[in-house]
């Protein structure tokens, strides 16, 4: 009986752990999907005044000062974590129609996992877009 209640409690706590290290990178995954959208609608408002009272058709907002715009406020951004690192501005297009586009990519490791995959140098990648249009 005792060795059956030690493989249930194994099983157990195994099943816990590997909830707990999902529910860990689902949440450091939301963290950075609020950093993209903020990222983008900061972006977004980058708007260039010389194309905006120009007239012309197209968008308004350049590439480099959206680029520019969204890697200020990821900079600015308070990101409350110690577990995901080398936060990166991947990508930043922006659509004919204003539509600002902003990929990050980040590593984490997860809760109860973390320090046997530091130990072995890997981790958990991420990807994030986030959107955003000025009107």
């Amino acid at each position: 009986m005792t060795i059956l209640t030690t493989g249930v409690l194994v099983v157990i706590l195994m099943v816990i752990a590997v909830g707990t290290a999902i529910t860990g990178v689902q949440l450091e995954r939301n963290g950075l999907q609020h950093a993209a959208d903020s990222a983008a609608l900061s972006a977004s408002q980058a708007i260039d005044p010389a194309r905006l009272y120009a007239g012309g058709t197209g968008p308004v907002i350049h590439e480099g000062s959206a680029r520019a715009a969204a890697e200020e406020h990821l900079r600015s951004y308070p990101h409350d974590t110690t577990s995901t690192q080398d936060i990166q501005l991947a990508d930043v297009t922006v659509n004919a129609d204003g539509t600002v586009r902003v990929v990050i990519t980040a590593r984490t490791h997860p809760p109860l996992a973390g320090w046997f995959l530091r130990g072995t140098g890997t981790a958990i990648p991420l990807t994030v877009e986030g959107e955003a249009r000025a009107r």
